[in-house]
């Protein structure tokens, strides 16, 4: 071979290398033969029966395959143990190995922040049993914190003064109540020497100052108004009357 052809014959491979790469001309099958076509899906309607399966995932219950099972444990053993702390439903135990010294009191002050909204608007809504049972189970959780964290300890006075206004609204409407029932009515007022007198419906004669009507005692008499105090519950509490009123004022 001649040194023409021999350039010519390295230049043919060369070009063929490159046609190769770029793919452009696909690679000369060994020995010389054609390469082999690409084989071609039949049409559906060749395709069996049993073979046409399509996945389709279920939907809304489908179960994701990643889920960090550690993590997953951990959320069913806090929720088997959840309502078995030494408060129920408000703080966890302070030996939990979960738990620092620092992540109790950080829940400790964020169950006062929360029970102390909820006290707040119970009181408004005047439910007072609800108040109650409120700051007591805030004050059996905190007790911990009572001798040892002051914060915490003005915390647990405010939720003793919100359970002692609870207590004394709900006394004072129930003594209402109660001297709602014995339905007094003051059908007049009447002067005379010794002190004004009050005719009370019921009575054979009318009643002075300090006289008892009805389980309750006669305070005082104005123009209009007859003042009553009455027992409830060993309290006493003070309601009036006005003339021809049946409602206390």
């Amino acid at each position: 071979m001649s040194p023409l052809e021999r350039v010519l014959a390295c230049s043919l491979v060369l070009a063929a290398v490159s046609a190769l790469v770029a793919g452009e001309v696909p690679a000369p099958a060994p020995g010389g033969s054609k390469p082999p076509r690409a084989v071609e899906a039949p049409p559906p309607s060749k395709i069996p029966e049993e073979e046409r399966w399509v996945f389709e995932p279920p939907i809304g219950d489908r179960t994701d395959i990643f889920v960090d099972r550690e993590i997953e444990i951990d959320l069913l053993k806090r929720a088997e143990t959840k309502g078995k702390t030494d408060e129920p439903g408000l703080l966890p135990p302070l030996n939990d190995d979960r738990t620092t010294p620092q992540q109790h009191r950080d829940a400790a002050l964020e169950l006062i922040r929360r029970e102390s909204l909820k006290v707040e608007g119970l009181i408004v809504a005047r439910k007072w049993d609800e108040t109650i049972k409120v700051c007591d189970n805030a004050l059996k959780a905190l007790a911990r914190y009572r001798e040892t964290d002051a914060e915490i300890r003005k915390d647990c006075e405010r939720f003793e003064r919100f359970r002692a206004q609870a207590v004394e609204a709900k006394d004072y409407e129930e003594a209402q109540t109660a001297f709602e029932s014995l339905d007094l009515r003051i059908e007049g007022i009447l002067w005379s020497p010794g002190g004004s007198l009050a005719v009370i419906n019921g009575e054979p004669r009318a009643r002075g100052i300090n006289e008892r009507v009805k389980d309750c005692t006669i305070i005082n008499i104005d123009t209009d108004r007859v003042d009553f105090l009455f027992h409830y519950n060993r309290k006493r509490f003070e309601f009036q009357r006005y003339v021809g009123d049946r409602k206390t004022r």
